[in-house]
């Protein structure tokens, strides 16, 4: 009984210095080994996220140069003077009124009246306006128009009352006289 008590307490003693040294490694597993894979498995996340963010940049930068030329496309846009300019509304109106008193000198009709119109916003673009009253044969009218609508800056017909008026000369086969009244609007700048 003594050798079997024995051999029971060495192999009990034997046994608790396995658990204990396994114990002992699992621990050390727990506090040293798995925090390393957890940093290492987070920075592989953070090296892929930022793989992913490069080839995006990347993506963008390729395609600096058609930002640039279509940049530099708008610039000679405004440039070219498609967009009516001015420090105000005021000065922007009063030369609209002066290029609309030159086609129509130029055209042949006769201007009754020109006034201001308030400025008007149609999808986020600025318009500033005139009322042109004028008269005269229809062919003069219909230039007036043509070279309103092929204007640059660019102008808009926004909308047109035409009358019929006594012609020039009684009796005689004549163009009929037009009576117009003009809504014109540019865009501003």
């Amino acid at each position: 009984m003594k050798v079997s008590f024995k051999l029971d307490a060495q192999l009990a003693r034997r046994s608790l210095f396995v658990l204990g040294n396994f114990a002992t490694l699992g621990l050390a597993i727990w506090v040293i080994v798995v925090p390393i894979d957890k940093m290492f498995a987070e920075r592989e996340t953070r090296m892929e996220d930022q793989r992913l963010l490069l080839g995006r940049l990347r993506a963008i930068a390729a395609q600096a140069s058609a930002v640039e030329a279509l940049s530099a496309e708008t610039e000679l846009q405004f440039q070219s003077g498609e967009f009516l300019t001015g420090a105000s509304d005021n000065v922007i109106s009063a030369d609209l009124q002066t290029k609309l008193k030159t086609i129509l000198g130029s055209s042949g009709a006769q201007s009754r009246a020109i006034q201001s119109l308030p400025s008007r916003t149609v999808d986020r673009i600025r318009y500033c306006g005139v009322r042109v009253d004028l008269s005269g044969p229809l062919p003069s009218v219909m230039h007036v128009v043509h070279a309103v609508e092929s204007a640059k800056p660019y102008l808009f017909i926004f909308s047109a009352t035409l009358k019929s008026g006594p012609a020039l000369r009684q009796g005689a086969a004549e163009e009929p006289m037009l009576q117009a009244q003009l809504d014109v609007y540019g865009a501003i700048q």
